[in-house]
């Protein structure tokens, strides 16, 4: 525990040296990518830590997963983030270190639209339907696209732009197209916005049926999330292998 403790030190030492020398020698367009590499070293760190988690502790078959979970773990789920908070980390772009057919729910807010589209979502949605049990149930809600480009011409009083101020949910922004750049890019942290059409041609490609936008649940929606989602839902086939 000690010489984890001291190298763990070591390495908080070393990156913010090696930050701070960045900071002095290279123009911001570079130091963004040595940010971004550092980072993507942490969660291949936090992720060789979960799989060990899983072994360790007889986690390959989960009933009920919640991906992307962030701060708001969900009780009776296995809640799974690429950074430390819930119950395992994982680099869910790699896919989902779980048995086939093991689980009856897989749940998400808000994560989805933060993975590359097409191709790293398309095979993260096959895992999603390889873990689920036949029958079993993909519930996750992404940012609705639709509203604020339906909004848009009918100006800054419209009731999207309203609810981004109200609910505070992009910091900074004024006008209208502001706040559609802040929905679409969230500070380069979004890659893709998604509305239903999109959705479901992507999921029922990757084989999930009963595609279908539902309607908020307080059992499982997170408050915060009832205003501003798109919330949808589709089944494995109870004849799928």
């Amino acid at each position: 525990m000690q010489a984890t403790s001291v190298t763990s030190k070591i390495k908080r030492k070393a990156k913010a040296i090696l930050l701070g020398v960045g900071q002095k020698c290279l123009l911001p367009p570079q130091m963004e990518v040595l940010t971004l590499l550092l980072t993507e070293l942490k969660i291949s760190s936090y992720h060789h830590k979960g799989i060990a988690r899983i072994r360790r502790h007889g986690l390959l078959h989960p009933t009920k997963l919640n991906l992307g979970a962030g701060a708001f773990c969900k009780s009776g789920f296995l809640n799974v983030d690429l950074f430390p908070g819930g119950d395992l980390t994982l680099d869910l772009r790699r896919g989902l270190p779980f048995a086939s057919n093991c689980c009856e729910t897989i749940f998400s807010e808000h994560f989805f639209e933060h993975i590359e589209y097409p191709k790293t979502i398309s095979n993260l949605f096959h895992e999603c339907l390889r873990v689920l049990r036949p029958g079993g149930l993909l519930s996750f809600s992404v940012p609705d696209t639709e509203w604020p480009l339906i909004d848009y011409e009918h100006g800054p009083e419209a009731p999207y732009f309203r609810a981004c101020l109200e609910h505070h949910w992009h910091p900074d922004c004024t006008t209208r197209i502001e706040h559609i750049n802040y929905h679409f890019r969230q500070r380069g942290q979004h890659l893709f916005a998604y509305d239903q059409e999109t959705l479901q041609k992507l999921l029922e490609s990757v084989g999930f049926a009963n595609v279908r936008k539902r309607a908020y649940d307080p059992e499982i929606d997170s408050e915060h999330r009832r205003v501003g989602s798109l919330f949808i839902s589709a089944m494995k086939p109870l004849n799928h292998n």
